[in-house]
């Protein structure tokens, strides 16, 4: 609803409307935990739950297990599959993101690990100098 209302809005307008699709590839196994636990504290988490999820992310192994092979490797990365904290520890890195001071021609909108960005300008040329600037933020 978001999107369709913000694109009706700069219809109505006569605006244009860029929009720029984002999907992380392999994101819940890409989380990287100092990112995560760096997230926490910069949104002002109790100490006890920081310290539970660290420890949570500590000491963590995958294995990969087939008739005749057995490995098993350290990981320091990922949400660990299956569990019910993966959603909010992919979530809670990805919030900083979505925290960026945007235009306000301009909006984010997330799910799960896909993002769209949307930028309004008066031409054609506004709009992409617009989203030029918004997405340097995204890769800085």
């Amino acid at each position: 609803m978001a999107v369709k209302n913000f694109v009706e809005e700069g219809l109505k307008a006569g605006e244009v409307i860029v929009l720029v699709g984002f999907d992380v590839r392999g994101a819940f196994d890409a989380a990287w935990w100092p990112n995560i636990l760096k997230s926490l504290q910069d949104c002002k988490c109790p100490r006890n739950l920081y310290y539970l999820t660290k420890s949570y992310l500590r000491q963590r192994t995958a294995i990969l297990s087939t008739n005749s092979i057995r490995m098993e490797r350290d990981t320091s990365r990922g949400c660990p599959q299956g569990s019910c904290c993966s959603p909010g520890l992919w979530n809670i890195q990805y919030n900083s993101l979505l925290n960026l001071e945007f235009a306000k021609q301009t909006k984010a909108i997330a799910f799960a690990d896909d993002l769209i960005l949307m930028t309004r300008g008066k031409t054609v040329v506004e709009a992409e100098n617009s989203t030029n600037t918004e997405l340097s933020k995204i890769a800085a």
